[in-house]
């Protein structure tokens, strides 16, 4: 009988303690999650390559194909020039483009006021491209209003 109610305190405090998540930014303070939603085309190849590194990183990455993302990154508040080939999304936030894993992580961590990173284009050398990479790679924070600004990805 005692076990029972130690158990039902327990799982009782834990349900309670989710209903109490702390919002900052309009993201919740909970354990970041390991789910990535990767939008993209049908026949993209380097978006394909960038789902198998995201799963090699431990993320666990469902995929929605489109013919055209254009209604994706509206809906998501991703500038025009900061665009690339597929668009992400991990605990409320996005991932714009060939984004390091560990760039994601710091995000979703930290959990800044920003809507999302992105890196623009499709550079040589980052996940999912092939090529040699040269320099770091400039990783931008960017706003719903469209605001932009180098994000500090180390």
């Amino acid at each position: 009988m005692t076990k029972t109610i130690i158990v039902s305190v327990m799982l009782t405090a834990a349900l309670v303690g989710g209903a109490f998540a702390v919002q900052r930014g309009g993201k919740t303070n909970s354990i970041p999650s390991r789910v990535a939603t990767v939008h993209k085309t049908p026949t993209c190849g380097c978006c394909t390559n960038y789902i198998t590194y995201l799963k090699r990183q431990g993320f666990d990455v469902q995929v929605e194909n489109h013919d055209n993302l254009s209604d994706i990154k509206d809906q998501y508040h991703v500038p025009n020039r900061m665009e690339s080939c597929h668009t992400t999304v991990v605990d409320g936030y996005v991932s714009e483009g060939h984004i390091p894993a560990e760039s994601i992580l710091k995000m979703i961590e930290e959990k800044p006021l920003i809507a999302g990173i992105a890196l623009p284009g499709m550079p040589a050398g980052s996940p999912g491209m092939g090529g040699v990479q040269f320099g770091s790679f400039s990783i931008f924070g960017f706003t719903e209003d469209g605001q932009t600004e180098m994000y500090d990805a180390q």
